[in-house]
């Protein structure tokens, strides 16, 4: 099975407006920031619900599978896309950098001012290149302020009460999120929820928008790209640890879905931390 590439490229985008719910999970290579400025919005991510409501935000790298489900009706947001190798040479450490590309979203149920961010995205695409750079430089102080303030452990759930197909797609998101580093099978997950594969497919379809060996794909590309990244783990070690079984299988999922082999993007990449 051959993963699509990107759903699109974000790039640098800051910006306001009202969230609509998504039909379907994607991914995108960008370290994505909300900001939840009225009201309250619902992810589904990693096969579990997280809520985040005014005043608070979300931030996480958004190649891992994520999919807004709900938002009330007087949501209102702010969204700030950083391209990962614009990221990446802030140089971190190892902590912050850990936390950023972990695969589920910090969250903060406080506010975290951002006095610039109105002016942000017109300073951002200004011809004065020194506007620009300080803008960029507000932007990385309330990225790392928005660390730095997070709780240890932010995965907060939502205890939402949902209809029965979606229980049963989450518990299954959930089973590949936990599991994905391991063989399993489309049967394995349906176990999950005790149904039939074949109807369990078809529930996990309609709710997530992709298959189960889409979605399972695209939580071993991800854990991949963060191995790549932060360690210095041999092809063949992540292949491992990221569930492809082999170089070989690493390969062919890896350079569709991020459109360079993993050596390439761990050459475009490691060296932008070091």
């Amino acid at each position: 099975m051959t993963l699509s590439p990107w759903d699109h490229d974000v790039g640098l985008d800051c910006r306001e407006g009202i969230p609509v719910p998504m039909s379907r999970a994607h991914r995108h290579q960008d370290i994505e920031i909300n900001v939840v400025i009225r009201g309250s919005i619902t992810y589904l991510f990693g096969g579990r619900f997280v809520e985040v409501e005014m005043p608070g935000a979300a931030l996480f790298w958004a190649s891992v599978p994520h999919q807004l489900v709900r938002v009330s009706p007087d949501a209102r947001l702010r969204w700030l896309n950083l391209p990962l190798a614009m990221v990446l040479p802030w140089k971190l450490g190892p902590v912050l950098l850990d936390q950023l590309l972990r695969p589920w979203p910090t969250v903060l149920r406080r506010a975290v001012p951002a006095p610039g961010f109105a002016d942000w995205a017109t300073e951002l695409a200004s011809p004065d290149a020194e506007l620009s750079a300080i803008a960029l430089l507000e932007i990385q102080a309330y990225t790392r302020r928005l660390l730095h303030e997070a709780e240890p452990d932010t995965r907060a759930e939502s205890r939402a009460r949902r209809d029965d197909a979606v229980v049963r797609a989450t518990a299954m998101a959930r089973f590949i999120a936990e599991h994905f580093a391991e063989r399993i099978t489309v049967a394995d997950v349906a176990d999950v929820v005790h149904l039939h594969p074949r109807y369990a497919m078809t529930i996990f379809r309609r709710v997530v928008g992709l298959t189960v060996g889409q979605h399972l794909e695209q939580c071993r590309v991800a854990e991949a790209q963060r191995l790549l990244i932060t360690s210095d783990a041999t092809a063949a070690e992540i292949a491992h640890a990221a569930g492809f079984g082999s170089v070989s299988r690493l390969y062919a999922a890896f350079t569709p879905a991020c459109g360079q082999s993993p050596a390439a993007y761990r050459l475009a990449n490691r060296p932008l931390i070091r």
